[in-house]
């Protein structure tokens, strides 16, 4: 799309469009879960609720006015201002790295607006693709590197190419097909492993060669999301990183690839969308567009190479930086303008899982179900994505807390006491309630260990899962103390 001589209008406008639809899914697919969250009774609440909510709301509609290309300047910068609203009122929630890349890319997207009263210039846009490339290449190349370089080298399991052995019954939501994954040879799960490290490690240097290079390494990083989208649940991460790759193809390239698809009126559908826009012709709008946008192209280059420095050379990188370039960076960070990137870079061996029961004698427990976490022994792994179950995320993290022998963190309790009280905004959260007459006098949290079982058991008995109990996390009235075991 960029980095060539010519302009990349059909890219450009593409780009946009899928976009649009990755900002609908992010705005959209969160409306359900905001009352369980963030409301009054919520299990994180906000201030302004009210406020959250129709920020959300308009998310969804500002989505569709993009997509057929209304006002995409100031769309465009109204869907990063909402976005940003939401991430940083959203604690744990909203704290996932899907959700700064969305942020990244929606500040440099901005500068790709068109519309018939105001238009970002070529220049500029060539820039922002520019930007877009780095970004494509910070976060591939990032993905890669923290793998190799986090855990000790006698125990990486990246290293010795074993990761995936591990990774597919271990990853937050892992769906069915990760469960037939999980039964490959080692030395499938090996090569599979030296492949995508290789993607991710050699291939993003792809992008600073030519173009047929570049469009190779979109084909291989489109190839890995759809692989990684496939054998589990990462919300609308996958498909936002395969949309950065179109900044690596040109409008030629994009042309070829519609016509062996069959897909000859799609180009002049997606050119008109933006016909009527112009470029600005006065002086003071030209002035003004520079002074706004290369202002901004300079922090969003101090700002991502400050972060892969701090991808390659770790937490003592920030600690040689000068106290003004620091504070810089981290005023950066919270406008979402940069990040460091980089998802299991120390690969979970092991699957715990927590499960909520209730009682009102303390006899007698029935456990709670969620609608995607892993708990039921003959419930298979859901497919879910694009869509992103918060809470079930965040299960899964507080369970390696508990493993770790960590006090639970704040939403948890929190989350625990709305049981308690049978909140309805947080229990429409989960699948099933057993208590819905009356809350449960009695609550308690069991650590238990997962693992999957082989397929021959699941073509037999319908069972996907065996687990290994291993003691009591929490229980009533000890919510704010030490765990028991």
């Amino acid at each position: 799309m960029a980095l060539g001589n010519q302009p990349s209008k059909l890219t450009v406008s593409l780009y946009l469009r899928l976009l649009a639809l990755v900002y609908l899914c992010a705005f959209a697919l969160l409306l359900p879960q905001l009352e369980g969250l963030y409301s009054i009774n919520g299990i994180a609440s906000v201030a302004n609720y009210g406020l959250l909510r129709w920020v959300t709301s308009g998310g969804c509609l500002l989505s569709i006015l993009l997509f057929f290309g209304v006002a995409e300047p100031i769309v465009l910068f109204l869907l990063y201002l909402a976005y940003l609203h939401i991430v940083s009122v959203g604690q744990e929630f909203l704290s996932f790295q899907w959700d700064t890349l969305l942020l990244e890319a929606g500040f440099i997207s901005i500068f790709l607006g068109r519309s018939r009263y105001f238009s970002f210039s070529e220049r500029t846009a060539k820039i922002a693709i520019i930007a877009l490339a780095w970004l494509t290449f910070r976060l591939m190349f990032s993905s890669g590197f923290v793998k190799i370089v986090s855990e000790a080298v006698s125990d990486s399991t990246w290293l010795s190419l074993t990761a995936l052995k591990y990774h597919f019954e271990t990853q937050p939501l892992p769906n069915p097909l990760a469960f037939f994954c999980n039964a490959q040879p080692l030395i499938v799960s090996k090569i599979a492993c030296a492949i995508a490290l290789a993607i991710e490690i050699v291939v993003p240097f792809f992008i600073f060669a030519g173009a047929k290079a570049r469009l190779a390494a979109a084909v291989y990083f489109c190839l890995l999301q759809v692989a990684i989208a496939l054998t589990g649940n990462y919300g609308f991460f996958n498909f936002l990183s395969a949309v950065l790759c179109l900044s690596l193809v040109s409008d030629q390239e994009l042309h070829s690839l519609f016509k062996a698809l069959k897909l000859d009126a799609l180009p002049p559908l997606l050119l008109r969308i933006n016909k009527g826009a112009q470029e600005n012709s006065d002086r003071l709008r030209r002035s003004a567009e520079k002074l706004i946008a290369y202002s901004a192209f300079l922090v969003i280059a101090f700002a991502s190479v400050i972060s892969l420095g701090l991808t390659v050379l770790g937490r003592d990188f920030f600690s040689i930086l000068p106290e003004p370039v620091a504070l810089g960076y981290g005023l950066c960070q919270n406008f979402g303008v940069s990040s460091t990137y980089g998802l299991f870079a120390v690969m979970t061996r092991e699957r715990p899982e927590l499960i909520i029961e209730g009682s009102n004698d303390d006899i007698e427990y029935k456990a709670y179900e969620f609608n995607y976490k892993i708990g039921d022994l003959y419930k298979a792994p859901p497919i879910v994505a694009p869509y992103m179950p918060r809470l079930d995320w965040q299960m899964w993290f507080e369970a390696l807390r508990a493993e770790s022998g960590a006090n639970p963190d704040r939403w948890f309790v929190h989350f625990l006491s709305a049981l308690a009280q049978g909140d309805k905004s947080v229990l429409q959260l989960l699948k099933y309630n057993p208590f819905a007459d009356t809350p449960p006098k009695y609550l308690r949290v069991k650590l238990y260990k997962y693992k999957f079982t082989k397929p021959e058991v699941l073509f037999s008995s319908g069972q996907w899962w065996q687990r290994e109990e291993v003691g009591v996390y929490l229980h009533t009235g000890k919510l704010g103390s030490d765990k028991s075991r």
